[in-house]
């Protein structure tokens, strides 16, 4: 039941696992992910071995009660998605003076209301699964309190008796979404060692899938007693606007997903996937910039009117090296972390834009990175302190786009990346050129709209209109 103190989830370090011993997904309530199967297979030390953990259909209803919850469709790997419903909850706060004894000493006040001794009714009230404890993290992720919890069963959800010990309370939880991970254990405290393996995992699987939780609320479920046999535990983290974050490609036609109707001649890629729509994303995952989107009868691109704003940019040096794109971020990202002015902190929107000059030979001029600001700072952005940024004022631009998802397993290097924004940029050229559209050549624009490996992702080719950009 011990909880253990989570690092930054974006800077997890990895822990090696142990061997897997074949969990099916009935067994842990989702799928594995193979990377981390294999992680497992080359583990040696023997304390820090995978263990299959035991089923909640073997738990749940027949070792005891457990609240009700309902599986939620889950198509990514290394997690589960579940929502635990609403009900009443008896807990108390970790005593921080009780040091080693905190989690002991929180179990036992609890224990002694279900046993009848800590209830004004002097009721035995059966022990429910699981046993959760939450840890609350400082802006460090250092631990800063937490609390232990049980379920108070059905029979005495409508009017469980109140705790005599004032250190003790009911609560009542509202419906909620957790992320979770599975594991068995022999023997009678899993270490943090384990612990911190599997909130490992855990962070890296929703990340992958683009997904968002409370960052600084660990939470562990025990499911059953320690020293037995069969063990199950869970890591948890709860969703932050899961149902919003959530994609499922299936949803959507390529025609919805692109946001424009391919032409024949262009199948469907063989090197990328189905691209996430921007409605999927654009005040969900972040807040981005004010566009209308227009109408066009023709195939291969879409076409969109960037309304104007405030953008904070930098130039992308060829100095840099094969650094130069994350250094430019960079910059970018630490103007909007505080590094202005007024230290002040500016919410992260999408996308995130790359502009490529080009000389008449089609070779590469200059290279520039842009984040849009949001709307409050539009009149007075702050101004940045480091020289190499600075804030723009971007009139109303049309834009024509095409639209890519993830890289698949046939882009494995850096040319094989280059060769798919070639052939991007080459067919936009062709369409636009067919269409008898007025589009500026010179300008190669890339928006990213999902941070690399991070869920299901849109990336667009664009060029500008020829009437809407002045040669800079």
């Amino acid at each position: 039941m011990r909880t253990l103190t989570v690092t930054l989830l974006i800077a997890v370090v990895f822990v090696a696992a142990a061997k897997s011993k074949g969990a099916s997904r009935s067994t842990l309530g989702y799928r594995e992910c193979k990377d981390i199967k294999d992680d497992y297979r080359n583990i040696k030390e023997k304390g820090m071995k995978w263990i299959k953990p035991k089923p909640l259909s073997a738990i749940c209803g027949v070792d005891g009660e457990c609240p009700e919850v309902e599986e939620l469709a889950n198509r990514h790997c290394g997690f589960g998605i579940r929502e635990l419903m609403a009900g009443k909850w008896v807990s108390t706060d970790l005593d921080e003076s009780d040091g080693e004894q905190k989690y002991n000493r929180a179990f036992m006040r609890l224990f002694s209301y279900i046993s009848g001794t800590g209830n004004d009714q002097g009721v035995n009230i059966p022990m429910t699964s699981p046993v959760v404890t939450q840890t609350n993290l400082d802006e460090n992720y250092q631990q800063n309190g937490g609390s232990m919890h049980f379920y108070i069963p059905t029979e005495f959800q409508e009017n469980p008796p109140n705790p005599t010990n004032e250190d003790v309370e009911i609560e009542d939880w509202d419906d909620v979404i957790v992320y979770y991970r599975a594991f068995g254990y022999k023997g009678q405290q899993v270490s943090e060692d384990i612990w911190k393996r599997e909130f490992g995992y855990l962070a890296l699987a929703f990340v992958d899938a683009g997904l968002d939780v409370v960052a600084r609320k660990s939470i562990t479920g025990t499911y059953t007693q320690p020293g037995v046999r069969e063990q199950r535990h869970e890591a948890m983290f709860v969703a932050k606007n899961h149902h919003n974050l959530y994609w499922n490609p299936a949803d959507h036609s390529w025609k919805e997903s692109r946001g424009y109707k391919e032409c024949r001649k262009y199948p469907n890629p063989s090197n990328t996937l189905k691209p996430r729509t921007v409605e999927s994303m654009c005040g969900n995952n972040a807040q981005c910039p004010a566009v209308e989107d227009m109408e066009s009868s023709r195939c291969g691109y879409g076409t969109r009117n960037i309304k104007a704003g405030s953008w904070v940019s930098t130039e992308i040096f060829a100095s840099d090296g094969g650094d130069r794109y994350f250094m430019a971020f960079e910059r970018l990202g630490s103007y909007i972390m505080g590094n202005n002015e007024n230290s002040q902190e500016i919410e992260m929107t999408i996308p995130i834009i790359t502009k490529n000059f080009l000389d008449e030979n089609f070779e590469e001029k200059r290279v520039t990175m842009h984040f849009y600001l949001p709307p409050e700072f539009h009149e007075n952005p702050p101004t940045p302190n480091d020289d190499l940024v600075e804030i723009e004022q971007w009139v109303d631009t049309v834009v024509f786009y095409r639209a890519i998802g993830n890289y698949n397993e046939n882009v494995n290097t850096d040319a094989d990346v280059k060769a798919v924004w070639e052939k991007e940029f080459t067919i936009l050229g062709e369409v636009l050129g067919k269409a008898g559209e007025s589009f500026y050549p010179y300008i190669a624009v890339t928006a990213t709209f999902t941070l690399p490996t991070q869920g299901q992702q849109r990336q667009e080719a664009i060029f500008l209109q020829w009437n809407d950009h002045e040669e800079e």
